[in-house]
């Protein structure tokens, strides 16, 4: 009886399984089609920044040092709380370069969250109608703003990008991972169905914020202020979204330095997908299932259950050689089996934390 129960089980999540990576497949063969912008935008760029003394300096100089008209744009850092010498290192760069801003915020008195606190009095301050978003810890190559730019035709509200970590710094499954989910956040942008994104190579009109009420809905969320936010855009706004593909754009990061920090900051990603959709929840849901099926079915049904993943390695192998053609990352054989299989490890032990388990920002627990 269990056997037929698991070998049925397995069949159909495996079908669903390749019916979700067929279609995501679709979306990145439209990456390259959309129309682009001749004209140069005015772009407000705003950081949140909490104690971060240590990588500041690296991101204002890669700001400064864009390609991109001087009176063109602006750079708002959000000083939120820190204790240590982050504001006077703004406010150094704000002497040479005036439109680079400082916002501190000694306490916050709202019901939001900390950060999205931070980027609400960011964009309120802010002067220009896109407006463009990444991370105090991360460098941004000098052509950023030409390619957030050339995204916006009058049809576009909302632009996102590809944020990898710096390569000679980061272990294979950290870059596979943050490979794999930006594949599957492109795909699904371009499906006209977006649902993830990441708030360090992120970007949107401040007509889209006040449109739908800014991070109201959403303040739940201790997290999400990427995709969730990214999802009220395609849920009640007509504004077409893009991705951003071209290795100009990329926006490179640090990566965890050690196992709690990596736990820690997956645990708070994953906490927003609480308040996904249903519809998404589903298509989680059956990916996750499918992979209790396999582990499960070696115990009862081995052989059906080899077949299973070796389809599953298959449809994921063809998935990821497609991406070569997008993010241009080189993975070999090995690599691929290794992390994708501590991918499905991952999914299972620490991704359901994300549920459970409490965790901080910037070393404040957070609300």
């Amino acid at each position: 009886m269990l056997e037929s129960i698991l070998f049925r089980s397995i069949i159909a999540f495996c079908l669903i399984y390749i019916a979700i990576y067929s279609s995501l497949w679709k979306g990145l063969t439209r990456l390259f089609k959309n129309q682009f912008s001749q004209e140069q935008q005015s772009i407000s760029v705003i950081v949140a920044a909490r104690n971060e003394e240590t990588s500041i300096s690296n991101l204002l100089q890669s700001l400064v040092n864009q390609e991109y008209p001087s009176n063109k744009f602006e750079i708002i850092v959000v000083n939120d709380r820190s204790i240590d010498s982050t504001a006077s290192i703004v406010e150094n760069f704000s002497r040479q370069h005036p439109h680079v801003r400082l916002i501190t915020i000694e306490s916050n008195k709202t019901d939001m969250p900390h950060k999205k606190n931070a980027l609400h009095t960011g964009i309120e301050q802010a002067s220009f109608e896109i407006l463009a978003f990444t991370d105090a810890d991360c460098t941004v190559p000098r052509q950023w703003m030409n390619e957030i730019s050339k995204h916006y035709t009058n049809d576009v509200g909302v632009v996102a990008g590809y944020s990898p970590y710096g390569i000679e710094t980061v272990n294979s499954f950290l870059r596979y991972e943050e490979y794999k989910n930006s594949l599957i956040a492109a795909s699904a942008i371009e499906l006209k169905n977006a649902f993830m994104c990441t708030g360090r190579n992120f970007s949107y009109r401040k007509t889209i914020y006040n449109e739908i009420g800014g991070f109201e809905e959403i303040k739940k969320s201790i997290s999400g202020d990427d995709d969730l936010f990214l999802q009220l855009v395609q849920k009640k706004t007509d504004w077409n979204i893009r991705y951003m593909a071209s290795p100009l754009s990329y926006v490179r990061t640090l990566p965890p330095t050690s196992f709690s920090q990596f736990v820690n900051q997956r645990t708070r990603h994953v906490s927003a997908s609480k308040y996904y959709s249903t519809q998404i929840k589903l298509a989680f849901s059956s990916v996750h299932l499918f992979h209790l099926c396999i582990l499960i079915g070696f115990f009862f049904t081995p052989f059906i259950s080899l077949i299973a993943l070796l389809i599953k390695f298959n449809v994921d192998a063809l998935y990821i050689t497609k991406g070569k053609d997008v993010f241009h990352e080189e993975f070999s054989l090995m690599e691929f089996l290794i992390d994708e299989s501590l991918l499905v490890l991952y999914s299972f032990f620490i991704a359901p934390l994300g549920f459970i388990r409490t965790f901080d920002w910037k070393g404040t627990s957070n609300r």
